[in-house]
Order: C-alpha cells, then sequence, then structure tokens
C-alpha cells in the first residue's frame, strides 16, 4: 500500500496585499494627524492714509550688524551696545525721558547675513522694554 504524502505548506507570508495595506495606513495617518500651526509674531500693520509726521528726537534705530553687534543711532549718532539686557534698559530709559511708555519710536533695521537667532533675541529685549510703536526695515 502507497502512502500519499501530503503537500509541504510553504512557509512564506504572502506579500501581494502587503502594499494595499501599506497605502491604506498611509492615508489613514495622513488624514487623522493634526498639524501645528505655528502662529508667528502677531504685527499690526498700519491703515493706508496719509504718512505721519513724527519728530526726531523720538526715534531711535536699533540695528543689528553682520557680526552680531549692536547698535543704537539716534540722529547719526552710533551707541554701541555690548549686552542685550543693557539694550532693554536703554530703550526702557529714553522711554520714561520721553515722558512715558509707547512715546518712543523704534526703528529695527538687521543686516541680511546677521544671524537669525541674534535678530530674535534682540526683537525679544525691544519688546521686553514694552516698546509699543515697532518699525522693522525690510530690504
Amino acid at each position: 500500500m502507497a502512502f500519499k504524502r501530503k503537500s509541504k505548506v510553504s512557509a512564506e507570508i504572502p506579500s501581494s496585499a502587503m502594499s494595499d495595506i501599506a497605502f491604506l495606513l498611509l492615508v489613514f495617518f495622513m488624514t487623522t494627524t493634526i498639524f501645528n500651526v505655528e502662529k508667528g509674531i502677531p504685527v499690526q500693520l498700519p491703515q493706508p492714509g496719509p504718512p505721519t509726521e513724527i519728530k526726531q528726537n523720538v526715534v531711535v534705530t536699533v540695528k543689528v550688524a553682520q557680526d552680531g553687534s549692536i547698535y543704537l543711532d539716534s540722529v547719526d549718532n552710533p551707541k554701541a551696545i555690548p549686552s542685550l539686557s543693557l539694550l532693554q534698559d536703554e530703550l526702557e530709559r529714553r522711554d520714561i525721558r520721553l515722558g512715558g511708555p509707547g512715546k518712543l519710536n523704534v526703528i529695527f533695521e538687521v543686516d541680511p547675513g546677521a544671524d537669525f537667532e541674534m535678530m530674535i533675541d534682540v526683537f525679544d529685549e525691544i519688546r521686553k522694554a514694552n516698546i509699543q510703536k515697532l518699525a522693522l526695515v525690510i530690504e
């Protein structure tokens, strides 16, 4: 009597549907993922209309040079600021000298080759000084 041998079961995993499952998982995660939207810096843009005249004694220009040095420029009189904390103190002192918070106008100018992190640090110090009128110079 001859015995029939059983057919051997393959040890392979069928991979024909693997690409379908991977695609379905990809679509699922793409549609259910919530992305964080960066809010950025709140900026109030001026309304269209005639330009307003501003006295030169209430305007200070803060410049960040390419090497990261900070300058205060008031009527073509540049003054080097050695540290960020001194920038905040100087801006607050000038604002108080003009008669209180909100009187000083700051023009913020950054060299295109300057470090981005330095620009943000200087911007933060200007905001800490409670400067309410800020103009950004963009080339």
